[in-house]
């Protein structure tokens, strides 16, 4: 891949670093979306940052290029785009979690941006139709929201497989502030066909 230097992603070890490393990123993402810092220390931030993109650079998957159903064992704690998920329990078809928005994923008056809630409810009913099966796709995500969902609250979040008919598996989420529902969706997926992509 290019000549560049990839972890063994089977060893623990280095799946803990790279969850240290994801984790230290979120800490950057929700200070960098709420500072108030003066321009000299943005300055100095922005040249730290520079530096760890950097340091990390020759180790980077170019997924363009690369593209590979190999990525998905890249991605334990190193993707950010969704708040990491806590308490994960799996049942059979069902996915129980807990998880925070933080100050990232701020819309505008203390509650969660409209579409940070379709990306983490994608992940999770993805996370239901591939368990134990061949990859599959999001065909289609249909989102309502029930109730505002505030950022730094714990939420609650289930999800479970409602149905498999031939290559289509049906499945639904919903996110809990305490017993208030604040958003559910349903998602259809696709299971590819062999040497899809």
């Amino acid at each position: 891949m290019h000549g560049m230097t990839f972890i063994d992603f089977d060893d623990s070890a280095d799946l803990d670093s790279i969850r240290l490393l994801g984790d230290a990123l979120r800490g950057v993402q929700d200070r960098v979306a709420a500072t108030g810092a003066p321009s000299s220390i943005a300055a100095e931030a922005a040249l730290l940052l520079d530096q760890a993109s950097a340091l990390l650079d020759p180790f980077r998957y170019q997924a363009a290029i690369d593209k590979s159903w190999d990525d998905v064992k890249r991605s334990p704690g190193s993707r950010t785009l969704n708040p990491r998920m806590t308490d994960v329990v799996w049942s059979e078809e069902r996915l129980h979690a807990k998880v925070t928005f933080t100050s990232f994923y701020l819309g505008g008056n203390g509650a969660v941006h409209g579409g940070a809630i379709p990306c983490l409810f994608d992940q999770i009913l993805g996370q239901v139709a591939n368990h134990g099966r061949p990859i599959c796709r999001t065909a289609y995500l249909n989102v309502d929201y029930r109730s505002v969902t505030l950022i730094d609250h714990e939420l609650r979040v289930e999800a479970y497989l409602e149905s498999i008919d031939g290559r289509k598996r049906f499945a639904y989420a919903a996110l809990y502030d305490g017993d208030i529902l604040t958003a559910e969706a349903h998602g259809l997926f696709i299971e590819l066909r062999e040497g899809a992509a």
